[in-house]
Formats: C-alpha cells, structure tokens, sequence
C-alpha cells in the first residue's frame, strides 16, 4: 500500500502543529522545512481546518495551530480523510471492477483483512505519538526553533 503525498504533508503539517503547541505556525515555514511547495501545503492547510484539526487565521500574522489536542487525532482518522480510497485491488470497488473471479477468489478477502490491520494499527497512533521527539524533529528540520515555541506533548499510557 502506498499513501499519496498529501497524507504526508497533512501529517507534517499536524506534527509540526503539535510541536509549536498552540503558537501560529506559516505554510511559507513548513514548506522551507520540508522543502515542499507552498501551494501544495495550502490545500492541506485549508482542508484540515475544514474537518475541525487546525485553527486556521488569516492575514499578514496569520497562520494555524491544532484546533484539538494532539493526543485526540489519530493517524487512521486522518489517512481516512486524505486519502481518497483505500482500495488495495480493482475488486474492492463495485462500480469498476472487471475482475472475473469476483466472488470466487479469496485474494480479496486477505487484501481486506491486511487493510483493517493497517488502520486498526493507525488508529492507535495519535499525532502526539509521532510528535513526541519536538526537539528532534525541529533539529532534523535545521530550524532554530526558540526552546519556548517546542512543547513535550504528553504520550498516552
């Protein structure tokens, strides 16, 4: 399974938020840490705020920061809402499959026990899980992230 790049950058736009800890972040900043476009970041940026993930705040100081704590995001919730099907073969999709052994190959079944596994295993995760190195990440960023704006998200037990 591959995921597309906008899950990537909505999950580094969600970690780099968890890291700032309330504080505004840019677009123009993710996209010079992550040597990303800016136009690509926008689209995620507006999109999260849509499904209630960033407070998004327009104008010359303006920027966004995680509308809920980052512990109450999970990984799975958001691959379900960037990605725009999970579909792993042809036959997962009614509408366009014209696999002939539908219903009588069990390939299928085994794809969609895997794809379960994999979002049962996401949605244990939470974005304070992977944001739990906030020093680290910046430093792996080559920013000089002033100690006040890097927060320590606490991780579940």
């Amino acid at each position: 399974m591959r995921l597309t790049s906008y899950s990537n950058y909505a999950l580094r736009i969600l970690m780099v938020a968890a890291v700032r800890d309330g504080e505004l972040v840019t677009v123009q900043e993710v996209a010079e840490a992550f040597d990303i476009s800016k136009a690509h970041l926008v689209k995620c940026v507006h999109n999260l705020g849509l499904w209630g993930y960033l407070d998004n705040v327009r104008g010359r100081n303006g920027g966004f920061r995680l509308a809920k704590a980052a512990a109450r995001i999970t990984v799975g919730e958001v691959i379900r809402k960037t990605e725009d099907d999970l579909n792993l073969v042809e036959c997962f999709n009614a509408a366009t499959n014209t696999c002939p052994l539908i219903g009588i190959c069990r390939l299928s079944d085994v794809f969609m026990l895997a794809r379960q596994a994999f979002l049962d295993v996401l949605d244990k995760v939470t974005i304070a899980d992977i944001a739990a190195n906030p020093r680290g990440l910046m430093q792996a960023l080559d920013r000089n992230w002033d100690s006040s704006c890097v927060a320590s998200p606490s991780l579940p037990a």
